[in-house]
């Protein structure tokens, strides 16, 4: 498409000039799955076109108005008998509640790109339509005609799996919205003899008493409570998140648009002399790589945890060869001595601006996004050389306790506790997962290694917090957005002795953007709870690697 692009704009400007007065040229198009804001059609396009943008309202009332009136009297009154008339208006309103739910959480974020920058609403983003929601309506009349009792399994997963799953890509996202049938389409949503209903869809909204369509169609407008997250399972920290990356968002548009021209206000001095400065600044506290032939000389057994080592080397040599050659090579296109290239005036960009260039970023990974600032980037950088200085002196013996989120590449760590663990009592890796562990400790008081797997650090929560005294997830307190965790052990464990009763399978991503295409998910923990899991699910609660807002 990048290519074509060009070629249709230079077309566009030549019928701008000969074609006839009342020729119209209609674009459809949709943001790219993954990048949203992708800059590919020409400035010119746009500035010259009339757009016209349709998107589903992001509030649960104006949903579940858009979703109900899909339906009417004549379809409620389609089941054959009454009984089953009763069920398909009752489910039919909890399936208009799911898919207002499905629609109004995308504004909490859909991952990398997305606007919101975030990915606590969904990990991607993805086009739930009214399609769907009329094709379950279909399918849940088939369903009662065809049965004498209610299939509720059986409809759970065509509306999870097939209709509205057969959108999902990503596991934690499918989870999800089968989390939202299991807690909403399941018998309590019917009246129970005389009784009414006693299934809340949300807290102080109870299912209404399916009389008919009109009424449930006022029920609406009367008794839906105020748009908040927690309409959605989620902790009102969730519109904090929200507000900071459309806050973030919108700084970093401006900061694009205006070129990057106020990061030169702070020197006093021109865009140049404030990259010239900042230029020097890092490349004086710029490390000289690790000698890896010294290191691979002191190595006696190439342990799991050795090649992880020296795998994680071998990468920060890359990245800092790469960081130290443009960073010359700038000086010299800044002093004149080098014709300034398209790879400086995009390095020379990014320290203007104040942002990871992606020549620095493909080295240290092409699967996610980086969201720390470059000054935070850096630090972060120098934070992992001491690391791996200090993990590949001597002996090369593993830390302690490893700060993980100072890992290129934290799931080959993880997988090394679990060789490790197999190696020393004979079992196939294939049979080998682990178990997480919350201490109590901080890392300042972990003295020894662990007895079994390993210790591991730096490591933050979202969605919820960890009760040190109860040693349990709690709901977040206010305002806290990433609390930390303590010090977890990673404990290697066979699959026969793997259990999640008590915990919660908790999903670990480099940060908030969460698994969107750039960014697989790392990991799944175990942490321990004492309420029902889905109270989690329904909340996003995830393990952070990188603490973008500290």
């Amino acid at each position: 498409m990048q290519g074509w692009i060009p070629n249709l704009e230079r077309k566009l400007e030549i019928a701008a000039e000969t074609a006839h007065p009342d020729f119209r040229c209609f674009f459809s198009a949709e943001p790219i799955n993954g990048a949203p804001q992708a800059k590919i059609v020409p400035e010119s396009i746009l500035q010259t076109c009339i757009k016209i943008s349709n998107e589903p309202p992001s509030d649960m009332r104006s949903n579940m108005r858009r979703a109900f009136a899909a339906f009417n009297q004549e379809m409620c009154s389609r089941p054959s008998t009454a009984a089953k008339q009763t069920a398909f208006k009752s489910i039919l309103f909890g399936l208009c509640f799911y898919h207002s739910l499905l629609l109004g959480r995308k504004k909490f974020g859909t991952g990398i790109g997305s606007g919101a920058g975030s990915g606590l609403g969904f990990c991607r983003g993805y086009s739930f339509n009214m399609g769907d929601l009329t094709t379950c309506g279909d399918v849940l009349f088939n369903y009662l005609e065809a049965n004498q009792a209610v299939p509720w399994d059986d409809l759970r997963y065509m509306f999870g799996e097939v209709f509205y799953g057969g959108h999902i890509t990503d596991d934690m996202d499918r989870r999800c919205c089968i989390t939202y049938l299991q807690v909403l389409i399941k018998p309590e949503i019917m009246p129970q003899g005389d009784a009414p209903p006693s299934l809340e869809l949300a807290p102080g909204f109870k299912a209404p008493v399916p009389t008919d369509y009109a009424s449930m169609k006022e029920y609406i407008e009367a008794a839906l409570p105020a748009e908040s997250p927690i309409m959605y399972g989620m902790h009102t920290n969730a519109e904090l998140s929200l507000l900071t990356s459309q806050g973030e968002t919108l700084f970093r548009t401006v900061i694009e648009v205006t070129g990057g021209g106020g990061a030169s206000g702070a020197s006093g001095g021109s865009s140049e002399a404030a990259v010239r400065t900042a230029l020097e600044d890092y490349m004086a506290r710029l490390p000289e790589p690790l000698n890896m032939v010294e290191i691979e000389a002191r190595v006696k057994d190439k342990t799991p945890y050795v090649v992880v080592a020296l795998q994680e080397a071998a990468r920060m040599n890359t990245l800092l060869t790469e960081m130290r050659q443009s960073m010359e090579e700038l000086l010299l296109g800044l002093g004149g001595s080098l014709n300034m290239s398209d790879k400086m005036e995009k390095l020379a960009t990014g320290i203007a601006t104040n942002t990871v260039p992606a020549l620095w970023m493909a080295q240290v990974s092409t699967r996610y996004q980086e969201v720390f600032t470059l000054t935070l980037w850096y630090m972060d950088i120098l934070k992992r050389y001491d690391q791996l200085n200090n993990w590949t002196a001597g002996s090369i013996t593993t830390p302690n306790s490893v700060w993980l989120p100072g890992l290129f590449n934290p799931k080959a760590f993880l997988t090394a506790v679990m060789q490790t663990y197999a190696r020393q009592h004979k079992l196939p890796l294939d049979v080998m997962k682990f178990r997480t562990d919350v201490t109590t400790k901080s890392v300042e008081q972990i003295t020894e290694a662990a007895p079994v797997g390993c210790y591991i650090h730096g490591l933050c929560l979202e969605g919820a917090r960890w009760d040190k005294e109860d040693g349990v997830l709690k709901e977040s307190l206010p305002n806290q957005l990433h609390p930390a965790l303590p010090v977890l052990q990673v404990v290697p464990v066979t699959i026969d002795e793997y259990s999640l009763q008590g915990y919660y399978s908790c999903p670990v991503y480099t940060n908030m953007q969460r698994a969107n295409v750039y960014s697989p998910i790392v990991s799944n923990f175990t942490m321990k709870t004492d309420e029902p899991s889905h109270k989690w699910v329904l909340a996003s609660v995830a393990v952070l690697l990188q603490d973008e807002l500290a």
